[in-house]
C-alpha cells in the first residue's frame, strides 16, 4: 500500500473521530440541560397561558426577590406580545457547577422570532431560573 493511501486512510479515520466525538459532545451537553429547558419551556408556557403564579413559582429566590409576582404580572401584562411564546428553540448551551445557561430564540405567537437567553441555577435540587431576556441586548 502506498504512501498517500495510508495517509488518506489515517485522515478518514481521524475525521470519523472527531464527528464522532461532536456528536457523542452534543448529546451528553443535550441530556445535561434537559432538566433546565424543560423549566424554561414550563416558564414560557405558564406565562403564554397568563398563568403568572405558576410562571413565577420557576424563579430562584434571587429573582424572586428581585421581581416579586406583582412586578412579574405588571411586566408580562404591560408586555404581553412578548411573553405571548408559541416555541422555543435553543442553540446554545452551557452547564457547569453554578448552573446552565441557555440561549437562543422565542417564537411569538404573532410569528415574529426574537432572541431569548435564561440562566438557571440548582436550588435544593431543583432548576430554578434566575435570569431570563427576551429580545435584542441593546
Amino acid at each position: 500500500m502506498g504512501w498517500g493511501k495510508r495517509i488518506g486512510i489515517g485522515c478518514g479515520a481521524l475525521l470519523v473521530l472527531v464527528i464522532v466525538g461532536v456528536v457523542i459532545l452534543f448529546f451528553t451537553v443535550k441530556t445535561l440541560t434537559a432538566g433546565p429547558e424543560q423549566v424554561v419551556r414550563s416558564f414560557v408556557d405558564a406565562a403564554a397561558a397568563g398563568d403568572y403564579a405558576r410562571a413565577h413559582d420557576y424563579f430562584s429566590v434571587p429573582l424572586k426577590e428581585s421581581q416579586p409576582l406583582a412586578a412579574f404580572t405588571a411586566t408580562v401584562k404591560a408586555n404581553p406580545s412578548l411573553f405571548a411564546i408559541a416555541s422555543t428553540t435553543f442553540s446554545d448551551r452551557s452547564i457547569d457547577t453554578s448552573g446552565a445557561k441557555l440561549g437562543g430564540t422565542v417564537t411569538l405567537k404573532a410569528g415574529t422570532t426574537v432572541p431569548a437567553s435564561f440562566s438557571l441555577v440548582q436550588e435544593n435540587g431543583t432548576w430554578k431560573l434566575i435570569s431570563y431576556h427576551f429580545g435584542s441586548k441593546d
